[in-house]
């Protein structure tokens, strides 16, 4: 530690949380109850095909952004969208629903695009629970992470409520 930056940086108290750079926290894009993925119906979440991750049973409508970086992709549907953290090194997947896209976006409505900028916890897309649930669809939405670097462990949220914006994942 130099002359200078015991002046001017921040000490740390023993009531502070000492955060892990290595650690990327992945919060949850929805309000709701945390379902292990093996515990799903659907085959090509349940089986991890799509990558590492859980599941939220979710009870409010509001699905926001998992990680700050790109939206790399938003289908017309609203249904499902990746987004690519700003090393690039990272995607994390949402998708809302099992079987959803035939809905052709009824009860679904986006508020980004694909190639935008978010940040953890924003709004990404507003769901009608009701209107899905009416329709015979299960809202159950995947949370899983398409790429991540090499050599890197994905620790889960345990099952139970969660808030949107909580930690859900934590990529090391």
């Amino acid at each position: 530690m130099g002359l200078f930056s015991r002046f001017s940086s921040k000490r740390s108290t023993a009531n502070e949380p000492q955060v892990d750079a290595s650690v990327l926290a992945i919060v949850a894009p929805a309000t709701g109850n945390v379902v292990t993925l093996e515990s799903t119906s659907d085959p090509a979440f349940s089986g991890r095909a799509m990558g590492d991750g859980v599941a939220i049973v979710p009870t409010e409508g509001t699905i926001v952004a998992p990680v700050s970086g790109t939206v790399g992709a938003i289908f017309p549907t609203g249904h499902a969208f990746a987004v690519a953290t700003d090393d690039g090194a990272t995607q994390v997947m949402v998708h809302i629903g099992i079987d959803t896209v035939q809905l052709n976006g009824t009860g679904f409505t986006a508020h980004v695009a694909q190639g935008e900028r978010v940040s953890a916890g924003q709004p990404v897309v507003t769901i009608d629970l009701k209107k899905i649930a009416d329709a015979g669809f299960d809202p159950t939405t995947f949370v899983v992470v398409c790429e991540r670097p090499s050599g890197t462990s994905l620790r889960e949220h345990e099952t139970g409520p969660v808030s949107a914006g909580d930690e859900l994942l934590w990529l090391s």
